[in-house]
């Protein structure tokens, strides 16, 4: 039986892989090699690597963790999990079925994209959801906010540090409460009370966003907020306790509500990014490896 099995070989899962490597410990990294931020042209804010496409990171990663022999990587879809009397055993798609005594989920999020025409080609490039990963390559350029949910509107607030420039555009049914129309008027804040339908965009290149009421507006992004999913239903089956946005509740060492269960990255942390995945990642094998050294103390 091996020390720990980790669902998820991206930022998340191959931090831990790395400290628990070097911990001595026998680890297996299953993997599917469908990170969340493969639709992204960089990686940014990640202190010496700003600007790193997400499969550059993940390659230079693996080659570093591959040099750690206790380390195993199985390429497949993790399609089941059981908890056993000393620890979990979990069914791969290639018909493996890896036992361990510590299980830890890294396999982030999925995305539902706002049903816009043509949403797909942008994401990721003109189309995004975080100011602090992409901002900077937007700014001071015109942008529109599409408005779908009430917290579309705190994202307005916070993409106007990026520019004067910004125009809400309100989703079918959604009104602006006069607070936020208030704070948003302050920031300099265009509100449009009408859904985005699709986009101008030659070649794959943003030029404007088409409107319901046949207007086009001009702009070089859109920030959407993507209704999130988990990936996998390995924390729900396994009972790990959810908290605010459905994500899994950890303390600092990554434990979850279930005993031998660790959860690490975007499926435990609202701040998505790869900066704090690779954090959490390296924090959730630091207590991994406590917990099984005081198991085998105690």
């Amino acid at each position: 039986m091996d020390d720990v099995v980790i669902i998820g070989g991206s930022s998340a899962g191959l931090s831990a892989a790395l400290v628990l490597g070097r911990a001595l410990r026998r680890v297996v990294v299953l993997d599917d090699a469908k990170p969340c931020n493969r639709f992204s042209h960089a990686s940014h804010g990640f202190l010496t690597q700003d600007g790193t496409a997400p499969a550059d990171l993940v390659a230079a990663a693996r080659a570093q963790v591959e040099r750690y022999d206790s380390v195993t990587f199985v390429r497949a879809t993790a399609t089941a999990v059981e908890t056993v009397a000393d620890g979990f055993r979990v069914s791969a798609s290639d018909g493996q079925v890896i036992s361990a005594r510590k299980l830890l989920l890294a396999t982030g999020l999925r995305d539902e994209l706002p049903p816009i025409e043509g949403i797909e080609a942008l994401w990721g490039r003109s189309v995004i959801h975080c100011p602090y990963c992409d901002g900077y390559e937007v700014h001071s350029q015109p942008i529109v906010i599409y408005a779908d949910h009430e917290h579309s509107f705190h994202q307005a607030l916070m993409v106007s540090q990026w520019t004067g420039d910004l125009t809400v555009c309100t989703a079918e049914g959604l009104s602006v409460p006069d607070d936020w129309r208030a704070k948003l008027d302050r920031r300099g804040v265009r509100i449009v009370e009408s859904a985005v339908v699709g986009f101008n965009a030659p070649e794959g290149q943003l030029q404007g966003v088409m409107l319901a009421d046949g207007r086009e507006i001009a702009c070089r992004a859109v920030f959407v907020r993507p209704v999130v999913h988990h990936r996998t239903p390995f924390a729900h089956d396994l009972g790990c306790k959810l908290g605010g946005h459905g994500l899994v509740e950890v303390d600092v060492l990554g434990r979850t509500s279930v005993p031998g269960v660790y959860a690490a990255g975007d499926l435990s942390n609202p701040l998505r990014s790869v900066a704090q995945a690779v954090a959490q990642g390296g924090a959730a094998a630091a207590g991994i490896n406590f917990d099984l050294i005081m198991a085998l103390d105690g």
